[in-house]
């Protein structure tokens, strides 16, 4: 059995379903800001002194990945057989030399040296210097086109379309492997658009108010802090991609997975912010796109550090979550209730205290004693539970002072005791949701857990109909 030609293999978007220096770049601000200083000094150097920068003050671990497990086998699968496999990348040398010993099969592994950026001439010289003049190549993008012209046979891989094209009429394509655009359903999954819900709470001043005018700036201020908050989820999973790979559920993440791209991901999370900016200058109140830009910072400090500081990162919580309430206020004339911001804060972090502990027991029961997450250990458990019963019933409290104090007065409900029987009904929801999460049968977000468990969705029903009664 003849063997085939030497096969020279392309890494960025051909062997990983990622890019190595855009990963490397973000792992590298993400330990410090500051590095965008030397980063960017090494600019007019070119591309391979700023990718032997960036190589240079990285940890890079091969193993966390997102490999293009098709390509994987079949190279596997060649390298069986006898056939000379080489990793040809403009990725530095030393991240060439990792994966290559990484994957174990690849006879020679050649990269950008911190001069010369091994693409596309460069690439054809460095393999023709270890191949010779025959061989064939694998890659996935337009820029390889010199490389696939003096190669005998080519593998495309991946959703270059053009590429295709201009290779379609070539009989020496020994093998494709293409891999689908990202689709809306990934980009849905990437923007957490579930997670959209939970700006319904910018409604809630406007509809104490019983003015209409705020309601239809409510619907601009829902939209405009969903994109401000997928945004934030993009910029988030960028931050984590590490972590989310090594994770049994996250690392399926379409940022993690490499469904989607860092740069595409990056790019849109920078157009979403400046689309939602500007909208909400146009369109609402100063004040309001005060406390939005207030929102995505403290989210973006959230995602850089505070997720991780025990205690802090339930209280982040619920002040985010305030920040919507507060937002939906900057749209009613009269001043927003410190009461109703005060009930906001305190029930919020009750539900962020749910969450920590749902997902602390979680591990527990998986990993046993000694286990944490985080920030936070099996210790903190008691913490947390006292946490977030105290808040959850001290909530109610407040937010029955509210409707004596602020809401029982206006002419806006007909029946304004009717609203006192809301409390009971926030009482058992608040119980029913700590029953579960000490029996470990709570989802680690209880907004999302509610969306979905019938129970609550009834109690919300039910609450509804009180305020309708009211208002009657």
């Amino acid at each position: 059995m003849s063997v085939r030609p030497p096969l020279a293999v392309d890494l960025d978007g051909t062997l990983i379903l990622s890019d190595t220096l855009h990963e490397s770049v973000i792992g590298l601000l993400k330990q410090s800001p500051l590095r965008i200083v030397p980063l960017a000094r090494s600019l007019p150097s070119g591309k391979a002194a700023v990718k032997r920068g960036v190589a240079e003050d990285i940890d890079f671990d091969p193993a966390m990945l997102p490999y293009n497990q098709g390509l994987l086998d079949y190279l596997r699968a060649e390298h069986a057989l006898g056939r000379r496999i080489g990793l040809f990348t403009a990725a530095d040398q030393s991240i060439a030399d990792s994966v290559a010993a990484h994957l174990g099969f690849f006879d020679v592994a050649r990269g950008s040296d911190g001069v010369t950026n091994l693409s596309g001439i460069a690439k054809v010289a460095a393999i023709e210097a270890e191949f010779g003049p025959v061989f064939a190549y694998a890659g996935d993008s337009t820029v390889d086109l010199p490389i696939f012209a003096r190669a005998a046979s080519a593998i495309l891989v991946g959703p270059k379309v053009r590429l295709l094209v201009k290779l379609r009429a070539s009989p020496n394509v020994e093998a494709k492997f293409p891999l689908p655009g990202p689709s809306l359903p990934v980009w849905g999954r990437a923007l957490r658009l579930k997670h959209w819900a939970k700006n319904a709470l910018v409604f809630v001043a406007p509809v104490l108010s019983g003015q209409h005018k705020p309601l239809l700036l409510s619907l601009v201020l829902f939209v405009v802090m969903g994109v401000i908050a997928s945004a934030t989820y993009l910029l988030n999973d960028l931050a984590d991609l590490a972590a989310d790979r090594a994770h049994p559920k996250k690392c399926f993440r379409p940022l993690a997975s490499g469904s989607i791209s860092v740069r595409d991901g990056l790019l849109a999370a920078g157009a979403m912010i400046i689309a939602a900016l500007v909208a909400s200058l146009t369109l609402l109140p100063i004040a309001c796109t005060v406390v939005l830009v207030s929102y995505l910072v403290i989210t973006l400090l959230y995602s850089a550090s505070l997720k991780r500081m025990a205690m802090i990162d339930v209280t982040v919580l619920g002040g985010l979550f305030t920040l919507r309430v507060l937002a939906g206020g900057t749209l009613v004339a009269a001043p927003l209730s410190p009461w109703l911001l005060t009930f906001s804060m305190m029930f919020f972090l009750g539900l962020a205290a749910i969450k920590r502990y749902a997902e602390l027991h979680r591990v527990v029961r998986t990993v046993g004693e000694g286990a944490s997450a985080r920030g936070y250990s099996q210790q903190d458990m008691p913490i947390l539970l006292a946490t977030g019963v105290s808040t959850g019933i001290s909530s109610i409290v407040i937010f029955m002072i509210y409707l004596i104090n602020e809401q029982y007065p206006q002419a806006a409900y007909k029946y304004p005791g009717a609203l006192w029987g809301i409390m009971p009904v926030l009482l058992v929801w608040i119980l029913r949701l700590w029953h579960l999460s000490v029996h470990g049968r709570m989802s680690e977000d209880p907004v999302i857990f509610a969306l979905k468990d019938r129970f609550s969705l009834s109690l919300g029903v039910v609450i509804a109909v009180i305020m309708l009664i009211a208002r009657l």
